[in-house]
């Protein structure tokens, strides 16, 4: 006889994509359930910069995805639960020396094959940004990207009615059969039809061989004043070798500095192979530092008042995995997006959503995500068995 179901879909992470999945999910009419270990937006989510950016993206799936995703943001920020947490605003690449130009060159050239939202709107000197140090080359803004603090957004999208949140509760295990899911926490185990393993870098330990690298990011916040002209991110070209090269040799530290509504900056971030949120690097942090007040000069009149470090979920090829594991399709995964988890996150959650009720998604979406399916790793992943 099959167990009785405590819930439809449990999703085991209350980051930003395991709380967009459960917004997606319970409009849908489903009983939710949201499990974390510490609380929502606890980790990676909360500690990022927000942004909504295509601009970041490589060229191909992702920056396809992202584009997707951005347009599915703004429609959720149009009167739904996004309202308030979302906003629209410019984004500045700066670029020194011919590797960081030939990523401005690469950076126009995808945006006008994308066709999309996101749009040049100025390419010159560094005289269309008053404000902005001498040693800029070269500056190009970009109008249509966005915005999104993650904690912002993931409480809006867990205030859905019909999602029941339930931290701090770390998963131990989970199995699968021919009726549902059972989960086991360390004080009980829950039933559900399927699961979403949404939990960042804790993923491989639910999930043995699934190959997420823990991979750290530097940054600082300053004190509070006022902002000048930059009423966008403004991004090192560098930044842009680092996410989309395929090996990436960055002759300058990858900045970027993100004016905050609180009228702080928030100055990041490095990429290092390591998941130690406690390592703070002063010798990195220095570099970025030094070359953000080089770029903004009015930073010397700021105090910095907090350096840390975030840890996010990376994958060795830069896809995130989502999808059904092949040895338990009642089991979903979606995983691994390292900085780009607040821009696909809308995108994601509903396409999971619609993994998980049978529904086909949009043909013209459906080969990008195939290229995120965890069955590319199939032969070194193996499911937990013991619930």
């Amino acid at each position: 006889m099959a167990q009785r179901l405590d819930h439809d879909v449990i999703i085991a992470g209350a980051g930003i994509v395991g709380a967009a999945i459960a917004y997606h999910l319970a409009v849908a009419g489903l009983r939710v359930a949201v499990v974390d270990a510490t609380g929502p937006a606890a980790a990676a989510s909360g500690a990022s910069d927000g942004a909504v950016s295509v601009a970041s993206k490589k060229p191909g799936t992702m920056a396809r995805l992202a584009t997707a995703s951005l347009l599915h943001t703004r429609d959720l920020a149009a009167g739904g639960p996004l309202q308030g947490a979302y906003e629209s605003r410019p984004a500045h690449i700066f670029g020194t020396g011919a590797t960081e130009l030939a990523a401005m060159d690469a950076l126009c050239q995808k945006l006008s094959a994308l066709a999309g939202p996101v749009r040049v709107i100025g390419d010159g000197g560094r005289d269309q940004l008053p404000g902005l140090g001498p040693g800029v080359e070269r500056l190009v803004t970009l109008d249509g990207e966005g915005h999104m603090p993650g904690h912002k957004a993931v409480r809006a999208y867990l205030a859905t009615p019909g999602i029941t949140p339930i931290w701090p509760a770390t998963v131990l295990g989970f199995k699968g059969d021919d009726h549902g899911v059972t989960l086991r926490l360390a004080d009980r185990r829950l039933r559900a039809g399927r699961l979403v393993i949404a939990t960042g870098v804790s993923s491989a330990d639910l999930i043995p061989g699934l190959p997420i690298l823990p991979r750290s990011g530097q940054l600082l916040v300053t004190d509070r004043g006022p902002l000048g002209e930059l009423s966008g991110a403004l991004t090192a070209a560098a930044y842009l070798v680092a996410k989309t090269a395929e090996t990436a040799v960055v002759p300058l530290s990858p900045v970027i500095l993100d004016p905050l509504a609180t009228g702080q900056y928030l100055i990041g971030s490095s990429r290092e192979n390591h998941g130690d949120m406690t390592h703070v690097d002063f010798a990195t942090l220095r570099a970025i530092l030094g070359r953000a007040v080089t770029v903004w000069p009015a930073l010397r009149n700021r105090r910095v008042i907090r350096a840390f470090a975030g840890v996010r979920a990376a994958v060795p090829d830069g896809l995130p995995i989502v999808g059904p594991l092949a040895g338990d399709p009642r089991v979903l995964v979606a995983t691994g997006f390292e900085g780009d988890g607040i821009c696909l996150s809308a995108l994601i959650g509903r396409e999971v959503a619609l993994m998980l009720r049978g529904i086909a998604t949009d043909p013209a979406l459906a080969a990008d995500l195939g290229c995120l399916a965890p069955a590319r790793f199939a032969p070194t992943v193996r499911i937990e068995g013991a619930a």
